[in-house]
């Protein structure tokens, strides 16, 4: 709201301030812009010069001048700026209805306070008008912007006079005169300068003379350029002067103010050596003239005229004292002028005056060029993390380097980044910027031109670049599951050229922590086979995690693709394992089929009692399986363990225990005694259910003898010899076929 209202009142200053100015037919309405410093010197002078010159102005009833705060508001609420360049001067006259604006810069050298001025005609959107002047020392530099204001006073005035009706000098009356004319005194001649007309193509000029300022006055020449040299007069008498200029069609313009001056004794004009031009700056060097001079005054210094062509016209840029201007010992004498515009060409001449104040005639014009601003720029961009500059360089022999300047914003933040040596033998240049630049970002670059004094120029047009992105994501990434402590991955070989190569991450999680796996470096390789992790494999039916991403030569990766994959399982564990008790010599086993359907083999495992130490005893394609050739009632203990096509082994099964069928027990309570000429033999019937018979056994001395097999538990043995002793055991043997251990040995006697 605060600012809408300070807009509010500007806009109605702003009508206020254009319709006072359309109560008086001549008035102006004007804006004087706060004058520049050129030098360190001169900081503070600006607004010294702007505010004494708006004082000057002020003293005239037909300029209306917009107060500086006012001014200053309505350009911060625009966010405008006040500078000397013509777009922006237009602009901002233009949208206040302005018909004038004066701008400027102050420069100080030594004692020397130099005020470049220029007025500006808003509807024209042209300069009319620029002068400069001099003052020696802060003490007369009030007088001096005074005669500053009085004499833009006079160009306003002239030029409302000529609008506003006829010139009363036969002049046309929609032309104004030519301006800042002045009378120079010379020795035997009398020199009159002046400025051309803005905006009026002058074919030549009228020059007119008097010996009274009122006239009258005759014709005294004609010339095509902005200065005469009158040779017809007399010592010591005072000729007056007006020119007035005339185009194709003779159509003339008003006459210049009357000016007047004498013949007097004059220095001899100095000879210009050469000048260098250099960054904003141009050295001038000259020496005096040798030729012997009649004029007996002491020489006081040097006065520099300066113009945008050969022909002129020219105007003061500087006055030299003598203790101003130094000699190298050689006679010559050196000025620079600074702050000039970059790639300007200007011509000078120069004037030495004594002490009364006489000039010299003009020297022989000499022109001079600063250095250019750069503007044959290229920049390469999708480049990764690279910018390449390419630019037209300057030929000068006072050129030392040219400075690269960068910044991530277009509109400021810029820091020099490069020097560049310039090259005596070369005009075209190359750098590539490739310090601390990111991917896919926007860069901005100017160049300046730096001299042997290092000075620099202005900036280059400002010119852009984007670095390349990161290299794309790679396609078709996929991971190849149920391989034996292993997975394939393959992808599809990346296009694009700045792919150097790949990099593989993995993790057991999907979210987890990955960690480089391998660095595979060529575009066209599109797979890798993940089987170890150092020295361990990978391990049965885990899943990984994989991310694979493409990178460049500077190691910029790009986005991952993801896969995962799981290696095949080891088989499941046996299931259903059982084996048959009691049986002669012999366990069957049987178990449950596992599910996969790659099973090859089944190891049978087998231990004896309690122990666990287990040994292969054979393998089997299927269930059942046999063990045979055991032990009689022996306890077995068995486990089993399935085998893959791919050699994968599962667990073992639970341990079954299974006990083979035991012998019989030795017949016990064996009796026996003779009689009747035969043994008879008696023993306890064996408790197991499946006797079918016992054996008798003489006992020899090598062991035992067969005598014969008894269906009960009693046995006659007529073999017996009487008077002889027989040994006796008794053995059962139970349906199977299975004979226990013999019984007791018994002894009969036949005595």
């Amino acid at each position: 709201m605060f600012k809408k209202a300070i807009l509010s009142a500007i806009l109605l200053f702003l009508i206020i301030f254009t319709e006072a100015g359309m109560i008086h037919a001549g008035e102006y309405k004007l804006s004087v812009f706060n004058f520049g410093t050129v030098n360190f010197e001169a900081s503070g002078l600006g607004t010294s010069v702007t505010n004494a010159l708006i004082g000057a102005l002020k003293t005239n009833p037909f300029l209306s001048i917009i107060d500086r705060k006012d001014l200053e508001t309505f350009l911060n609420l625009n966010d405008l700026q006040q500078n000397d360049q013509l777009d922006n001067v237009v602009h901002i006259g233009s949208r206040l209805g302005l018909d004038f604006i004066v701008v400027g810069a102050v420069s100080k050298r030594g004692s020397a306070i130099n005020i470049n001025c220029s007025l500006i005609q808003i509807d024209k959107k042209k300069e009319v008008y620029s002068t400069r002047v001099t003052a020696s020392g802060e003490s007369t530099l009030t007088a001096e912007v005074g005669k500053l204001g009085s004499t833009l006073i006079e160009v306003l005035t002239q030029t409302n006079s000529v609008e506003q009706g006829p010139s009363g000098d036969g002049g046309d009356a929609t032309t104004s005169a030519p301006g800042n004319c002045q009378g120079i005194p010379g020795n035997k001649k009398i020199t009159i300068r002046w400025q051309s007309i803005p905006g009026f193509a002058a074919a030549g000029y009228e020059v007119y003379r008097a010996l009274n300022q009122n006239g009258p006055f005759a014709l005294l020449g004609q010339t095509d350029k902005t200065e005469y040299y009158d040779q017809n007069v007399e010592n010591n008498i005072t000729y007056y002067y007006k020119a007035r200029a005339y185009d194709k069609l003779s159509r003339l313009s008003g006459f210049t103010p009357v000016v007047s001056a004498r013949t007097d004794f004059a220095p001899n004009a100095p000879i210009i050596l050469k000048t260098e031009g250099r960054s904003k700056s141009i050295l001038i060097v000259w020496a005096p003239n040798p030729s012997e001079s009649r004029d007996t005054s002491r020489l006081v210094g040097y006065k520099i005229y300066r113009a945008d062509s050969e022909d002129g016209p020219y105007l003061e840029a500087n006055k030299l004292l003598l203790n101003d201007v130094a000699e190298n010992g050689d006679g010559k004498i050196h000025y620079r002028a600074t702050g000039l515009p970059d790639g300007h060409t200007f011509f000078y001449r120069l004037a030495a005056f004594n002490e009364k104040g006489i000039e010299s005639e003009l020297c022989y014009p000499v022109k001079g060029t600063t250095f250019p601003v750069i503007t044959a720029i290229n920049t390469v961009s999708n480049l990764i993390r690279e910018v390449k500059l390419r630019w037209t360089g300057i030929q000068s022999p006072f050129l030392v380097a040219y400075n690269i300047y960068r910044s991530t914003k277009s509109d400021g933040g810029f820091v020099k980044i490069k020097k560049i040596n310039a090259s005596d033998s070369s005009n075209q240049y190359e750098h590539a910027d490739i310090e601390g630049l990111g991917d896919k970002t926007t860069y901005y670059y100017y160049l300046t031109a730096e001299d042997d004094l290092g000075v620099e120029t202005s900036p280059s047009p400002v010119k852009i670049a984007v670095t390349r992105d990161i290299p794309p994501q790679p396609e078709k990434f996929m991971a190849r599951s149920a391989l034996v402590k292993k997975v394939e991955l393959t992808w599809q070989a990346a296009k694009q050229e700045e792919v150097e190569g790949y990099l593989i991450y993995w993790s057991m999680e999907r979210e987890g922590q990955y960690t480089l796996l391998k660095k595979i470096s060529g575009r066209e390789n599109n797979s890798f086979v993940d089987d170890s992790r150092g020295f361990e494999q990978l391990s049965d039916g885990k899943t990984y995690y994989y991310r694979l991403s493409a990178y460049n030569k500077v190691d910029a990766e790009s986005k991952p693709a993801q896969a995962n994959a799981t290696t095949k399982p080891r088989p499941k564990k046996p299931a259903g394992l059982k084996g048959t008790s009691s049986k002669i010599k012999e366990v069957p086993l049987a178990w449950q089929a596992n599910p996969e359907k790659d099973i090859s083999l089944y190891y049978i495992y087998r231990a004896t009692g309690d122990s666990d130490s287990f040994s292969s005893i054979g393998e089997a394609k299927t269930s059942p399986y046999t063990d045979k050739n055991l032990k009689d009632g022996v306890t077995y203990r068995y486990r089993i363990q399935a085998k893959d096509n791919d050699g994968l082994l599962s667990d073992h099964s639970d341990v079954i225990s299974v006990t083979t069928k035991p012998k019989p027990k030795s017949p016990e309570n064996l009796q026996g005694k003779y009689e009747a000429g035969k043994a008879e033999l008696t023993w306890s019937p064996n408790k197991e259910t499946d006797i079918s018979h016992y054996v008798v056994y003489e006992k020899v001395f090598m062991g035992v003898e067969k005598i014969a097999e008894a269906k009960t538990t009693n046995y006659s043995d007529g073999s017996i010899v009487k008077g002889k002793n027989k040994n006796y055991v008794v053995s059962a043997v139970d349906k199977s076929g299975l004979e226990s251990e013999v019984s007791a040995e018994l002894t009969v006697s036949a005595k």
